[in-house]
C-alpha cells in the first residue's frame, strides 16, 4: 500500500483538503484563496508546493540557455560568412 495515502477517517478534525475530479481521477487542490477571503500567497506563487517552482525555474534557465546558444552561433556563423565572402 502507498504510504503517501492517508484515509480520510485517519485526518484531523480542523484539516481540510480540496479535491478536483479530472481525468486521471481525484487531485488535491491548493486554492489562492483563505476561508477569511485573504491571498494564499504560498499557492499563488508555488502552486502548493516549493518543487513547482524549483521545476519553472530549471525550464526557464534551460530555455535562456538554449536561445543563447542559438544567437550565439548564428553570430557566429555570420563572422565567418562576412570573412569568407568579403563585401566589394
Amino acid at each position: 500500500m502507498n504510504k503517501n495515502i492517508i484515509k480520510a477517517e485517519d485526518l484531523p478534525f480542523e484539516d481540510k483538503v480540496y479535491l478536483k475530479k479530472g481525468f486521471t481521477g481525484w487531485q488535491v487542490v491548493f486554492p489562492i484563496k483563505n476561508e477569511d477571503g485573504s491571498v494564499n500567497w504560498k499557492n499563488l506563487l508555488t502552486g502548493g508546493s516549493w518543487w513547482n517552482w524549483v521545476i519553472i525555474g530549471v525550464i526557464v534557465a534551460v530555455t535562456l540557455g538554449v536561445l543563447y546558444e542559438y544567437s550565439s552561433n548564428l553570430e557566429l556563423c555570420e563572422d565567418l560568412l562576412a570573412n569568407q565572402f568579403p563585401m566589394r
